[in-house]
């Protein structure tokens, strides 16, 4: 997560927490410090530590534990996933998946209200994030602009410090949250369910969209009363999003609309395009981007010793000049201004023109062997790094079934949105990859070259609560028919018109061992030994 500038560590911060490296500062709250760190493996982190006087409180204790059993139930797109914890430690911490770019509130703050087209963007990303928390039988309970954070790939929600279970023992608590992005059941201390989650939406969409909270400022008590008794200001809500948000803010639970019509309201406001942000906030986020990729350097290249660099000839000076110079601004960068002898510019003095120069290397002998070596193939060596329980960021191509979206595959982290299959074997014939026996199991294999040259990879569709996926007409009528390599394409929801031969989206509403919500417009197969539940977009 991040949602403030970073800031160099101080002396009393800790250098390492477990097996996190840390880098600098994203932030302090009531419950701690969040340090950007880096993972064993290079994989930037956000690592929350708790202050150690809240640490000694058993009480405490207990509703970090809670919060990150929470956190660890929630995955899905646009959420931050738990890459590690530990509860027990002094003093405890949590870590999860970094994300380099700054909050809604933030971004508002510095540049004011969103469009339209923007703000329903966002709606549609929040909700299916909601869809995810609440398909694990979580409810947020604090969503405000301070906990949405703004991604390249769209936005994400953090912090579940206050989420609860939706179980009969904790539907009800003592008032938490943040005035002014309150529900009326929260603030009334009455029972809290997803409803709630949808009234906070509609507040920070609303907020998005005037730059204002929709029932203003003051204290808790004052907020309060205005979120229970009276209506909220949507003065400059454009007009195509204010049936939205007026009902998503009516004071009975009953009366708001679920997430899922949220999410396909929002969507049809996009006319199946996508909502991009206003540039000067894509400018922020691109700059989070650059400042992480400046404090991770490359693993192994911590602690190393930077060598002085050998005298050239004058013929090479000019090249040397320019590696020298990119050293130093790497070694700037990354060390806060200090400067040292390696850096300076006396080792880049030209030599006398005395010296000798150097052997010269006949220019035949190089093109000569150059030409001999076969030209690698990219596509070829690209296949050839993949293992076994790698994930890749490709789907089927929703246009063309026979390929990919992606050229060559790239390994990426298992918990990153777009990681849409996973490597399940590496074959050297695709026969050997399952194809299910005509089972809806969402394994197919994705190969490269012929035989006996042919590499495959087979893998397995990793289906999330809220995606969308492609379908056509069933045979009979009324009904939708859905092969493997149709669970292995990914699709906007609210995008028109289909591709190819396709005639349906679905939308994936719960993988369960149990039955199917019972909706309008759904439809389920079984799968995997269980149930996928998906809804008719």
């Amino acid at each position: 997560m991040s949602n403030v500038k970073l800031k160099p560590l101080q002396a009393d911060d800790p250098k390492r927490i477990g097996g996190y490296r840390l880098l600098a500062r994203l932030g302090a709250g009531g419950m701690g410090r969040v340090y950007l760190g880096r993972s064993k493996g290079g994989r930037p982190v956000a690592v929350k530590v708790i202050h150690p006087q809240l640490a000694e409180d058993p009480q405490f204790r207990r509703r970090f534990e809670q919060e990150v059993a929470a956190a660890r139930r929630v995955g899905g797109i646009h959420t931050v996933h738990v890459v590690d914890a530990d509860t027990a430690a002094e003093p405890p911490w949590l870590v999860t998946e970094y994300v380099a770019g700054p909050s809604l509130h933030e971004a508002v703050a510095e540049h004011g209200a969103f469009p339209a087209e923007a703000v329903a963007g966002l709606g549609a990303g929040l909700a299916e994030g909601l869809m995810a928390v609440h398909a694990r039988g979580v409810v947020h309970r604090d969503l405000k602009p301070g906990n949405v954070l703004l991604a390249q790939d769209g936005p994400r929600i953090i912090d579940f410090g206050i989420a609860r279970a939706l179980d009969a023992t904790s539907q009800t608590t003592s008032v938490v949250g943040t005035p002014g992005f309150m529900s009326p059941e929260q603030l009334r201390g009455r029972e809290v369910g997803p409803a709630s989650d949808v009234f906070c939406l509609a507040a920070v969409l609303a907020f998005a969209a005037t730059g204002r909270r929709p029932f203003g400022d003051g204290p808790l008590e004052a907020l309060g009363y205005r979120v229970v008794n009276e209506a909220p200001d949507l003065t400059g809500v454009p007009e195509e999003l204010l049936p939205l948000l007026a009902a998503g803010l009516e004071k009975d639970p009953d009366d708001r609309p679920g997430v899922a019509e949220v999410l396909d309201r929002c969507s049809a406001l996009l006319q199946g395009g996508e909502a991009p942000l206003p540039p000067p906030v894509s400018t922020m986020i691109a700059t989070r981007v650059a400042e992480t990729e400046v404090l991770l350097p490359p693993p192994g290249s911590a602690g190393q010793e930077r060598r002085r660099p050998r005298r050239r000839p004058v013929a090479g000076a000019a090249a040397v000049v320019g590696v020298l110079l990119a050293a130093s601004a790497v070694w700037t960068l990354t060390n806060d201004g200090e400067k040292t002898a390696e850096g300076a510019t006396p080792e880049v003095t030209a030599p006398a023109t005395s010296a000798a120069p150097p052997t010269p290397v006949p220019s035949t002998s190089v093109s000569d062997a150059a030409s001999e070596r076969p030209s690698p193939d990219p596509t070829r060596k690209a296949f050839e790094k993949i293992s076994k329980g790698d994930c890749l960021n490709a789907h089927r191509s929703p246009e063309d079934s026979d390929e990919w979206s992606k050229a060559k595959p790239r390994a990426v982290s298992c918990g990153r949105p777009d990681a849409y299959v996973r490597v399940t074997k590496v074959a050297d014939d695709s026969s050997d990859c399952a194809d299910g026996d005509g089972e809806i199991d969402g394994e197919l294999w994705w190969s490269y070259g012929e035989e006996p040259d042919e590499i495959a990879l087979c893998v397995t569709r990793q289906l999330r609560v809220g995606e969308c996926f492609l379908a056509t007409d069933g045979a009979e009528e009324n009904t939708v028919s859905i092969s493997n390599g149709d669970l292995m394409t990914s699709w906007p929801c609210g995008k028109r018109p289909l591709p190819g031969s396709y005639d349906h989206i679905l939308r994936v509403t719960a993988l369960t061992g149990g039955a199917c919500p019972s909706a309008p417009r759904s439809v389920d197969w079984e799968y995997r030994g269980g149930k996928l539940c998906a809804r008719l977009v």
